[in-house]
């Protein structure tokens, strides 16, 4: 669809959103729950399908600006609901995939049943698309590629070794960050969303939701991002809490600040263990597993790719000048090592993409650079008019994440400390952190930031905490901390691998979670969880049920080649 076309999608749910003359009642068990009736991709409709329970929707006008509330502007928060199936009937849990920028509505149409199903049955469960996602005023923003000569390859020739991050900001990334903020600023509409997508308002939009559900207190699992949300939401409401479930943690100050210093501290750890499973389940469904020989170890491997990462260095290889797949990137001066840092680290993120981080690697183990950019091409499309997505804010992780964030800057000289505080966090902070600095120069103020508390928050019931021990982008250390904040908290460590929990199913997890929302049991402290398969046991289950069941591992591993296409184009 083109870009004029989602625009206009988006400005008309705007319109239908903001209106002056709705009368905000919170009445108990005011929400009016129907059958939806969303206009769901197809692909997210077999999933409903395939699971064939049915799902509930409603809406609930909550105030557009918490503020002022005089303005008598409101939205329409769309709700979705997968109901309990057992009694006792023990309340309703909200939940939030992550990002910023994830929708709650379409997580939940997909996987609600799951979820509930983890808990035991007893919850009805909710989700919700925060404000900047899905329909509730998405941020979307119109980018235009800059062709001034700047950025063309020839004007600098530059390496990014790990402890130079600076260096690639002052050549490049901020003019690019710039020409992003920009393109947001100006993109019309924005100026009247931006200051009103912050987290503390998602954080009382939830309160209000609570309040419309005839319900006292919170319950809540969030993921990743959405465990900023939960600490944000304990923070503000502290006596309002039932029972938070918070996984794959975020620190909560980190974020708000805007610093992002602590999030690549293990990625390199998940590497290694992504090399270490690699070469225990042999060749047949991992091809990089005898790349150094038939004696190869995840040693071999891990050595093997940290050359390539030097040469890449030291002899930088660009990509094309028209590449443009990440907006806080203009087109030009894009080397290979910059995106192959990015897709290793996004690959990383679920056993369940196993197949596309085999093919990153073989790629670069090969040097075969030709096949990489070849790869990074977009196919063509065979549809003139492709579908609408549900979650039209497709610029919403830098509309939610930089107004949250504290940190601003007006010359790269006033960035140098937290960049080299990123370079120091993790061998991966390359290919994470270009994507935070675009909010140093973002044009937008939110209506309300959270400046704390940050510690020593008593909430009325303790949280529980967990996460896995090889985790690309939320380390295990980073929810050590967040626990310290919250006393009487918990933390169950999960022995799997990758970004949040239920990628890497575990048996002891899922009871430990429900024990905790159907009568409060708290884990012992120090409890930690093995997962029910291997991560290659988990990737070859997803791979062959979409292949319909096959378990023919020569099938599954080119199945697995093929899609890896979609993966890389980032």
């Amino acid at each position: 669809m083109p870009r004029s076309a989602i625009a206009s999608s988006i400005f008309l749910s705007i319109s239908l959103a903001f209106s002056a003359d709705v009368a905000l009642s919170y009445d108990t068990n005011s929400l009016k729950w129907a059958p939806c009736d969303l206009d769901f991709s197809s692909e997210i409709q077999l999933e409903v399908a395939a699971h064939a329970e049915p799902l509930f929707c409603a809406t609930l006008p909550v105030p557009l600006d918490y503020t002022n509330r005089k303005n008598g502007q409101f939205l329409d928060l769309q709700l979705i609901k997968i109901k309990a199936t057992k009694e006792p009937f023990k309340g309703s849990v909200l939940t939030n995939p992550g990002g910023p920028g994830g929708s709650g509505v379409d997580w939940i149409a997909t996987d609600g049943p799951s979820i509930r199903n983890d808990l035991g049955g007893h919850h009805d469960v909710i989700g919700f698309d925060p404000r900047g996602t899905g329909r509730t005023i998405p941020f979307y923003c119109i980018q235009s590629n800059s062709t001034s000569p700047n950025n063309k390859r020839a004007e600098y020739n530059f390496t990014i070794p790990q402890d130079d991050m600076y260096s690639v900001l002052k050549a490049k990334a901020w003019r690019d960050g710039g020409k992003y903020a920009e393109d947001c600023a100006s993109t019309p509409g924005n100026s009247d969303i931006a200051p009103y997508i912050s987290t503390p308002f998602v954080a009382r939009d939830m309160l209000k939701i609570i309040d419309a559900l005839g319900e006292d207190k919170l319950q809540y699992w969030g993921i990743s991002y959405g465990t900023v949300l939960g600490q944000t939401f304990a923070g503000m409401f502290p006596d309002r809490v039932k029972r938070i479930v918070l996984d794959s943690t975020v620190r909560f100050d980190d974020y708000h600040a805007g610093h992002w210093i602590t999030v690549t501290r293990d990625t390199e750890r998940a590497l290694v263990n992504f090399f270490t499973e690699c070469v225990n389940v042999g060749s047949e469904l991992c091809p990089i597993a005898n790349f150094t020989g038939p004696n190869a170890t995840p040693e071999d491997l891990h050595n093997e790719y940290a050359k390539v990462f030097q040469e890449l260095l030291d002899d930088p290889v660009f990509m094309p000048d028209d590449y443009h797949p990440l907006p806080w990137w203009q087109p030009g001066s894009i080397t290979i090592s910059q995106i192959l840092k990015y897709s290793t680290l996004a690959s990383a993120y679920r056993p369940r993409q196993f197949g596309e981080l085999d093919i990153i690697v073989d790629i670069a183990l090969r040097r075969a650079w030709d096949e990489w950019i070849a790869l990074s091409t977009p196919l063509p499309s065979n549809s003139t008019t492709p579908e609408v997505p549900w979650n039209l804010g497709s610029n919403a992780f830098h509309g939610i994440t930089c107004g949250d964030g504290a940190f601003r800057a007006n010359t790269p000289e006033d960035m140098h400390s937290l960049v080299l505080a990123q370079a120091s966090a993790g061998t991966f902070s390359d290919g994470f952190a270009p994507q935070i600095w675009p909010c140093a120069q973002w044009k937008f103020e939110v209506k309300e930031r959270y400046t704390g508390p940050f510690t020593a928050i008593n909430t009325s019931y303790p949280i529980l905490f967990v996460n896995g021990n090889h985790d690309p982008i939320t380390p295990l250390s980073t929810a050590y901390e967040a626990s310290a904040n919250f006393p009487s908290s918990r933390l169950v460590v999960q022995n799997g691998h990758g970004h949040g929990t239920r990628n890497h199913p575990s048996a002891c997890t899922n009871r430990a979670i429900a024990d905790y929302f159907n009568d409060g049991t708290l884990p012992a402290a120090g409890t930690v969880c093995q997962t029910d398969k291997t991560a290659y046991g988990v990737f070859e289950d997803w791979l062959a049920l979409q292949l319909g069941n096959s378990t023919d591992n020569s099938t599954i591993a080119k199945r697995s080649s093929e899609n890896s296409r979609k993966f890389i184009l980032v």
